[in-house]
């Protein structure tokens, strides 16, 4: 009987590798592999800084110094000008002195074309205010004999100019009265030189400038009482009496 062939002997596996080795080249499981920290690197700069002597900063503030001057003296004097302004206002415009009157010369003329005698009037004013100027605009005026109209008319421009003005000629046109002309009247016409009382009223727009400002106008109402020595054509003027006042 022939023998039964004995199988070939397996090879022995080989051991596993020691947990030292796996320890070695990983690490122990339980002990996590130590990583070397990145030390950082660290530039060092060095920076001068240049020192300032103390005389370049006084030299620097002075400027600052006086600017900061400067400003408050320019803000003193702009209310000083305010104050003063406003002196000047309260003072002289809104308080202006009342000119005064007076009536130099009255011219009679007769007009026998329109059967009327008509009044040339010269008038002086005197400002009694060196610091403002009056500037005459225009006006009205009227002469009357005990509340009877003789002769009435606009009052135009000063004889020597708007700017604070002294010389007035002023023409008066007559008023018909259909020949019941008040008695005195009439006797003055005829060359009786007995009184005769005449009233004179005008009124005139005045406004008041200080230099070249021009402030608000006036209204400046003027009563005279004349006293004529009758009515031939250069009246005589034998007394007068003026009141001047502003009316707003």
């Amino acid at each position: 009987m022939a023998e039964r062939a004995l199988p070939p002997a397996v090879p022995a596996s080989p051991e596993p590798a020691s947990s030292s080795v796996v320890s070695t080249a990983f690490g122990s499981p339980l002990e996590p592999v130590a990583t070397a920290a990145a030390t950082p690197t660290h530039d060092t700069y060095v920076v001068q800084k240049r020192g300032t002597s103390s005389g370049q900063g006084s030299a620097a503030c002075s400027p600052c110094v006086l600017r900061t001057l400067g400003a408050l003296l320019a803000a003193a004097a702009l209310v000083g000008a305010a104050v003063l302004i406003s002196l000047v206002i309260s003072l002289v415009v809104l308080r202006p002195g009342v000119p005064g009157f007076s009536v130099d010369r009255i011219t009679v003329i007769n007009s026998t074309q329109q059967q009327r005698v008509d009044y040339d009037v010269f008038l002086t004013a005197v400002n009694p205010n060196k610091m403002t100027a009056l500037w005459y605009r225009s006006g009205t005026a009227r002469l009357t004999h005990h509340g009877t109209t003789l002769a009435k008319g606009d009052v135009g421009q000063p004889a020597d100019g708007g700017e604070d003005a002294t010389d007035f000629s002023v023409l008066l046109q007559g008023v018909k009265h259909n020949g019941r002309l008040p008695r005195a009247v009439e006797k003055g016409f005829s060359g009786s030189k007995d009184h005769l009382v005449l009233q004179l009223a005008v009124e005139v727009t005045v406004q008041v400038h200080v230099g070249a400002l021009g402030f608000g106008q006036r209204r400046l109402a003027v009563d005279y009482g004349i006293t004529a020595a009758g009515l031939s054509k250069d009246v005589h003027i034998a007394s007068q009496n003026c009141k001047s006042s502003f009316r707003n």
